[in-house]
């Protein structure tokens, strides 16, 4: 948003040298919207006024709003062109930017002298304002007198701040390559104690496996087992009843060799009928 914003103030800058190009850096400092302006000071025109004494002070304002602070104003406020109230309140802006990139949570004691509040309400007024710019996501907290920043839109860069952010970079680049590593070796031993748990699932399964086939193979010998005592048992009693009938019929009476068999018993009945006639 800010670079669009921006092109207006790069085309007039482009188009035009001496007092245009610094009034171009006067409008663009105090314009709302533009918080950016590494694209400006690149430009030829911009550049010579670096040199120039007359509008020296016009390229240092365009420095302070790219990457300075209310503090470095208020320490040399000779060294710039008179501000406006719109580059005052830029300026804390860009000054709070500064100070949020440095720190998540940020006292009030720290913010109100930095940012030149004369109090609690105004310096709050400052927060939501550059909160609804967009330049920064976070939470006012009133009671504990303290401001903590979720997120924070980045300022320009100082050619001198290359080697510092080159180094927190391959600093970074070092910590992503030691987690990687490291997330690696986790990786390889989970795999391994997956396959290790794999194949001891596996054995276990073998185990139960052979049991179960063990215990159905003996029920089978022990089905059979049964089947054949049961069916000599039915042999056994079988062989039994024909025994006990045999001795039933030896326990009939047998003819009496004394007596005569049939006759004697016929010789007693005539002798019951001789009684009966007496």
């Amino acid at each position: 948003m800010a670079e669009h914003s921006l092109e207006p103030f790069l085309i007039l800058a482009r188009g035009t040298k001496g007092a245009g190009a610094a009034k171009a850096i006067l409008d663009a400092t105090a314009a709302s919207g533009v918080y950016t302006f590494g694209e400006l000071l690149e430009v030829a025109s911009i550049k010579e006024l670096e040199s120039d004494p007359t509008h020296g002070k016009s390229y240092r304002l365009l420095q302070l709003f790219a990457y300075g602070t209310l503090a470095d104003f208020t320490a040399s406020p000779d060294a710039f062109p008179p501000l406006t109230p719109a580059h005052v309140t830029k300026l804390k802006h860009l000054t709070l930017l500064s100070l949020a990139l440095q720190a998540r949570a940020l006292p009030y004691d720290q913010l109100t002298p930095a940012l030149g509040a004369g109090s609690t309400p105004e310096l709050e007024a400052l927060i939501i304002d550059t909160i609804y710019a967009g330049l920064l996501t976070g939470k006012i907290h009133h009671h504990e007198q303290v401001l903590h920043v979720d997120s924070v839109t980045g300022r320009d860069l100082r050619p001198s701040g290359l080697a510092t952010v080159k180094a927190g970079l391959e600093t970074w680049c070092r910590n992503a390559q030691s987690l990687l590593a490291a997330l690696d070796e986790q990786i390889v031993a989970a795999r391994k104690r997956a396959e290790d748990d794999q194949e001891r699932d596996q054995l276990f399964q073998d185990s139960l496996d052979n049991a179960y086939s063990n215990v159905r193979r003996e029920a089978v010998k022990r089905g059979k087992a049964m089947g054949r005592f049961q069916d000599e048992r039915a042999d056994a009693d079988a062989i039994d009843v024909d025994d006990d009938d045999e001795m039933v019929m030896d326990e009939s009476p047998r003819p009496n060799a004394r007596s005569g068999g049939p006759r004697s018993v016929e010789s007693l009945d005539e002798r019951a009928k001789k009684r009966a006639k007496d």
